[in-house]
């Protein structure tokens, strides 16, 4: 077995491109096929579960398209994160810059960040799960995550 040489995760600017993911796709699809099935028993007139069936498909199609399959222009292409600062870069080139929130998530299947810009009221999240990059730089990004920032 060879040994990794051991990183300074404190020290420079790490970049992280970021990739469609399939397991993520799959974690909506179930997710949001699961409340649609949670529909089926409620005592609701047929209108109004047809009402909630449409916003459960359109939070799927939108989750999808932004998170998961990375097609619309929004989507964080690339993270670049420093010392307490975060960037994101879109699809469409733009850059979103902010502070990397506390209430993120780091484990080893999945990394939910959360990042304050200035411009907007809420924060903007990225999910990252292990197949929305190489293993390396997943790897990379929960050793900055955890000991860099």
């Amino acid at each position: 077995m060879t040994r990794r040489p051991r990183l300074s995760p404190t020290i420079g600017r790490q970049q992280f491109e970021i990739k469609p993911s399939r397991s993520l796709a799959a974690i909506f699809a179930l997710a949001h096929g699961t409340a649609l099935a949670a529909l089926i028993p409620l005592a609701f007139p047929a209108w109004a579960k047809a009402a909630l069936a449409l916003v459960i498909l359109f939070s799927l199609w939108h989750h999808l398209r932004r998170d998961a399959l990375l097609s619309e222009r929004s989507s964080c292409a690339a993270l670049v994160l420093e010392k307490g600062a975060a960037a994101l870069t879109l699809r469409d080139g733009k850059s979103l810059a902010g502070t990397l929130s506390r209430d993120s998530v780091v484990t080893p299947f999945l990394t939910l960040l959360n990042i304050k810009t200035g411009k907007v009221l809420f924060s903007r999240s990225v999910i990252i799960l292990p197949d929305s990059m190489d293993e390396e730089s997943f790897r990379r990004l929960r050793v900055w995550l955890k000991w860099g920032s």
